[in-house]
């Protein structure tokens, strides 16, 4: 029986597209983590945008964010099972350990960088209960990471995700990091064009056997905008009225996965907003 659980996406960022650049705003943040305490979601957190339209920040600002919002909202944090947080920069989810670990049952290392060098080696081995999500992108280092679209495969393949994971796992292996810590992500959007995105949605699931835990995360992206435009264009330019529109193939797209990754023990999606979850079932 998979074990299907969320992550709520939460920006401590002055820049992020998905929340209409609301996220300073205590009030709204404080509705945002209420909103997913309720739904028993657990919480992905980042301090620097991801989109690659944005520019990259320091380690020092990208920490100074993180920590200014774990002091003002720790006490709603604490209650929430999992705490993720999403950053390429490991100093940065060094800091966070030595300040935050204490406070937290269980913290997951969101690195979508999809590299796994020194840095991230030593700091899974210094922290043994942290646990690494393995993210799919094609960037040559961590420098690189918000310039993921610069790195394509025009041949990009299922099969050869398949083999960047496998070559991953055999890294932890060799470093004697507990497989049983590692999540994979097919990373959707990042070194990816639009038609291998949607591909990949419907061929993911010939290498759901390769791991028992799987993060997914599909929600706001382009694509899905790209797929709403198709039956509704009279939305173009409407970008709220787009977002919100793109809940519907992206619940159902969910859904499909639920069905496809029954085999594999845990199985989380990573979302903007709470939704049905008997729409899994």
């Amino acid at each position: 029986m998979t074990n299907i659980s969320f992550l709520g996406v939460v920006n401590a960022t002055p820049n992020s597209f998905s929340d209409g650049h609301l996220n300073l705003n205590y009030d709204y943040q404080s509705n945002q983590l209420q909103k997913f305490k309720t739904a028993d979601y657990s919480l992905d957190i980042g301090a620097e945008s991801s989109a690659p339209f944005n520019d990259p920040v320091t380690f020092k600002e990208e920490w100074e964010r993180l920590d200014r919002y774990f002091n003002e909202h720790l006490e709603s944090l604490k209650s929430f099972k999992i705490i993720s947080i999403d950053t390429y920069k490991p100093q940065t989810m060094k800091m966070f350990l030595e300040k935050y670990e204490h406070q937290f049952d269980h913290i997951v290392w969101n690195d979508v960088s999809g590299v796994i060098d020194d840095e991230c080696l030593n700091l899974l081995t210094s922290f043994p209960s942290l646990d690494y999500v393995l993210c799919h992108t094609l960037v040559p280092d961590r420098e690189k990471t918000l310039d993921h679209m610069e790195y394509l495969d025009s041949n990009l393949s299922v099969e050869s995700i398949k083999r960047f994971f496998e070559e991953g796992l055999e890294k932890f292996k060799h470093a004697e990091v507990d497989q049983k810590r590692i999540i994979l992500d097919p990373c959707f959007g990042f070194s990816k064009t639009t038609e291998q995105n949607l591909a990949l949605l419907h061929n993911l699931f010939e290498i759901a056997p390769l791991s028992k835990r799987w993060l997914i995360g599909i929600s706001k992206k382009s694509f899905l905008r790209k797929l709403v435009l198709e039956e509704s264009p009279e939305l173009v330019g409407d970008k709220q009225a787009l977002l919100a529109a793109s809940e519907v193939p992206h619940w159902s797209f969910l859904s499909q996965f639920a069905r496809d990754f029954n085999k594999v023990e845990e199985l989380i999606f990573r979302v903007h907003e709470v939704g049905n979850i008997t729409k899994l079932t």
